[in-house]
C-alpha cells in the first residue's frame, strides 16, 4: 500500500545526494579551469595576481564561496580530557552540513505519515510510519558504504579525499541507527497493542534478522567512537570489516526483494573499491610497469628504520618507482612487525622530477611512537644507529591537497609530527612552478632536538626562496618547559621564555627585533637576508600568537592567502577560529577589495 510513495522518497534522497555531489564536482571543474586560465595569463603577464577577480561575475562567485568558507571555519569548542576529547563536536561547517542532512531525513521520515482519526487508513497509523522509516533507513546504506571506501565515486568526482569524508560516514551511520529505531519501534508498538508479538516472530522470520541488523549497527556505532579506534586499532579494523559484511547479509535477508537493490549498490561500491585497491597494491609492490622481477628481494620495497628519539622513528623506503604529491600519505605493511597490519603515514618529502638516473626515489616518514605497530618497530630498531632494514609493502599514495597555483601568499603551520605534512607543502610552495610571493612557515615543537631533523632542508629551501624572489619567514617555537640551553653552531646560548616577545598584535619595531635576535638562538631574524647569511630561521621559546604570524601576511597579500595547518585538535581550533574572525573583519570579496582567505587543516587522525 505504501511502497510507491516510499520508493519516491528514496529516489528523492538520491537526487539530493547527486545534486550536492554534482555541485561540488562543478566547483572543482571551475577551479581547475581558472587555474589553467591563470597559468596562461601568467605566461603573458608576469605581474598578474592569481585568482584575483577580473569581473563582476567572478567576484560574485568568489564572494559566495567566501561566505560559505567563513561560516564553515569556526570550531565551537575543544575538549582535551583523556576521554572527553573524543566528544569534541565537529567544526561549525560540518555541524551545518549535518543539520541540513538531518532536516532532509526528518522531512522524508514524517511527511504525509501522521494520520488523523478521520482518515480512511487511520488503522494503519503505526505501519505507515514504520514502513516509511524502513525506506529512509535502507536507502542510506549505500551512502554509508560508499563513504567508507578509499576509492569511491564521491572522491573521484569532487576531488575530496576519502579521509576527509570519513567523519560523514560515521555520522550518517549514527543517523541510520536512529531511523532504524523509529522503524522497529512503531511496528513493535502495534504488535504489542494487538498482543501479536510472539506470533509475529513465528510467522515472519525476517523480523529476527531485522532486530539482528539493528544490533549490529548499534555495535558498529558504539565501537567506532574515537576511544576504541585509538586503543585497539588493529582489532577494531578487523571486527569492523567483518561486521560490515555481516550487516549486508542481515539486511538483504530482512528487506523485501524490491528493496534489496540498496544492498547490491552497497556491495558494488565495496567491490569497486577492493578490486581497485588490490590492483593498485599489485602495481606498486610487484613493479609491473617497471620491468623488475617479481621474486625475492624485488618484491615490495626495502625500508630502513632508525630511532630518532625515544618518541620518534624515521623510515626511509628506497627505490620507489611511482610519483606522489605534497600532502599525500601511504599505507605501509612490514610483515616482520605486523603481518596483517596496515597503517597510514604522511609522506614527509616531495617527489623530485626529474628523478635520479634510474628513475627511483625514496620516501621518508617521520613517525610518532604510540602503541602497537609504532611501539614494536621502535623497539626492534633500538640501539642500531644506522637503522635496520625490513621488507615493506605499500598502498597508495592517498589523499589530495588544494593546488598552490591559486595563492599569492601562504602561511604553513604545524605542531610536532605535523611537520610531515607541512614541509612538503612548504617545499612545493617555493618551487618555480608557483607564483607565490610570500610564505610564512611556523613549526611548534616540544623539544629543541627535533629541529635538527629538518634544519638542513629548511636552510636549503630558504636559499631556493631567495632565488625565486619569495619573501620567506620561518619561525620555530620550542615549548619545552625546562628549556635552558639550545646548541647552535657548536655553541650553547641561554634562552629564556620568549612569550612576551610575540604577544603584541603589532609588528615589532627595529629595537624590538634586535632584542629578539639577541635573546633567541643564533639564527638570523626571519626576514629577507643578505647573500652572506646562511641561516634562515628564528627559534623562540614559548607558543606562537596567531595574530603576529597571520596578520602581516594577510594584510600584505595582493591575491588569495592560503593557510595550511596540521597539528593537534586544540591548535587546529585556534587556527580555525582566528581565520573565521579575520575573514569576517576583512569582509573578503564583499566589496572592500580585500582578498580571500583559504584554510586547509589536517589533524593527527581521522
Amino acid at each position: 500500500m505504501f511502497t510507491p510513495a516510499n520508493m519516491r522518497i528514496a529516489h528523492i534522497y538520491w537526487y539530493i545526494i547527486a545534486a550536492v555531489v554534482g555541485t561540488l564536482a562543478a566547483r572543482r571543474l571551475i577551479d581547475q579551469a581558472r587555474i589553467f586560465i591563470e597559468k596562461r595569463r601568467a605566461s603573458q603577464q608576469q605581474e598578474s595576481i592569481p585568482f584575483r577577480p577580473q569581473n563582476s561575475v567572478i567576484q560574485a562567485y568568489d564572494a559566495m564561496i567566501a561566505v560559505f568558507r567563513e561560516a564553515s571555519y569556526p570550531q565551537p569548542f575543544v575538549l582535551t580530557g583523556t576521554i572527553t576529547k573524543y566528544f569534541t563536536p565537529p567544526s561549525l561547517g560540518k555541524c551545518l552540513l549535518l543539520l541540513c542532512y538531518w532536516t532532509m531525513i526528518l522531512i522524508m521520515l514524517w511527511s504525509n505519515v501522521i494520520l488523523k482519526p478521520g482518515s480512511s487508513i487511520y488503522g494503519y497509523k503505526w505501519e505507515i510510519v514504520g514502513f516509511r522509516a524502513a525506506w529512509v533507513s535502507v536507502t542510506q546504506i549505500p551512502l554509508i558504504y560508499c563513504l567508507s571506501c578509499k576509492i569511491n565515486v564521491i572522491s573521484l568526482l569532487t576531488g575530496i579525499s576519502y579521509e576527509r569524508l570519513n567523519w560523514l560516514h560515521r555520522w550518517v551511520s549514527r543517523t541510520l541507527f536512529l531511523t532504524v529505531i523509529v522503524h522497529w519501534s512503531y511496528f513493535f508498538t502495534e504488535w504489542t497493542l494487538a498482543d501479536f508479538v510472539q506470533m509475529e516472530l513465528q510467522m515472519m522470520p525476517m523480523v529476527k534478522y531485522g532486530f539482528a541488523s539493528w544490533g549490529v549497527i548499534g555495535f558498529m556505532v558504539l565501537t567506532s567512537f574515537g576511544f576504541f579506534r585509538s586503543k585497539i586499532y588493529e582489532l577494531w579494523v578487523f571486527q569492523h570489516i567483518a561486521t560490515a559484511g555481516l550487516l549486508l547479509w542481515l539486511v538483504h535477508t530482512h528487506v523485501p526483494s524490491y528493496a534489496a537493490y540498496n544492498v547490491w549498490i552497497a556491495i558494488g561500491f565495496v567491490a569497486f573499491d577492493r578490486i581497485s585497491r588490490i590492483l593498485l597494491v599489485a602495481v606498486r609492490n610487484l613493479h609491473i610497469f617497471r620491468g623488475r622481477k617479481v621474486l625475492g628481494a624485488n618484491l615490495g620495497y626495502s625500508a630502513t628504520v632508525r630511532q630518532l628519539s625515544d618518541q620518534h622513528v624515521h623510515v626511509v623506503i628506497d627505490s620507489v618507482d611511482f610519483s606522489w604529491k605534497a600532502g599525500q600519505h601511504i599505507y605501509i605493511t612490514i610483515p616482520r612487525v605486523g603481518l596483517l597490519e596496515n597503517h597510514p603515514f604522511t609522506i614527509s618529502n616531495t617527489f623530485q622530477s626529474p628523478a635520479s638516473i634510474d628513475g627511483k626515489q625514496s620516501i621518508e616518514l617521520y613517525i610518532k611512537v604510540r602503541s602497537g605497530f609504532t611501539r614494536r618497530i621502535h623497539k626492534m630498531c633500538a640501539g642500531n644507529d644506522p637503522g635496520r632494514s625490513y621488507r615493506a609493502f605499500i598502498s597508495g599514495p592517498w589523499g589530495s591537497s588544494p593546488s598552490l597555483d591559486r595563492f599569492d601568499s601562504l602561511v604553513i603551520m604545524a605542531t610536532g609530527t605535523g611537520i610531515s605534512y607541512a614541509i612538503p607543502m612548504f617545499e612545493s610552495a617555493i618551487s618555480c612552478e608557483t607564483r607565490i610571493r610570500r610564505v610564512s612557515f611556523v613549526w611548534v615543537i616540544r623539544h629543541w632536538y627535533q629541529l635538527e631533523w629538518f634544519k638542513v632542508r629548511l636552510n636549503e629551501n630558504f636559499k631556493k626562496a631567495k632565488i625565486q624572489n619569495i619573501d620567506l619567514c620561518i619561525n620555530i617555537f620550542v615549548t619545552e618547559a625546562n628549556l635552558t640551553l639550545i646548541p647552535s653552531h657548536g655553541s650553547a646560548l641561554p634562552l629564556n621564555d620568549e612569550k612576551e616577545e610575540i604577544t603584541s598584535h603589532s609588528m615589532p619595531d627595529a629595537d624590538e627585533k634586535q632584542e629578539i635576535r639577541q635573546r633567541s638562538v643564533s639564527f638570523d631574524q626571519p626576514r629577507r637576508l643578505s647573500s652572506e647569511s646562511s641561516d634562515a630561521f628564528t627559534v623562540l621559546h614559548g607558543r606562537p600568537i596567531l595574530d603576529t604570524i597571520l596578520r602581516p601576511v594577510i594584510e600584505g597579500a595582493w591575491g588569495e592567502t592560503g593557510i595550511f595547518a596540521c597539528g593537534n585538535a586544540s591548535f587546529m581550533a585556534d587556527v580555525r577560529n582566528y581565520t573565521a574572525r579575520e575573514s569576517d573583519e576583512r569582509a573578503v570579496h564583499k566589496g572592500t577589495g580585500a582578498q580571500a582567505l583559504y584554510l586547509y587543516t589536517q589533524t593527527y587522525g581521522w
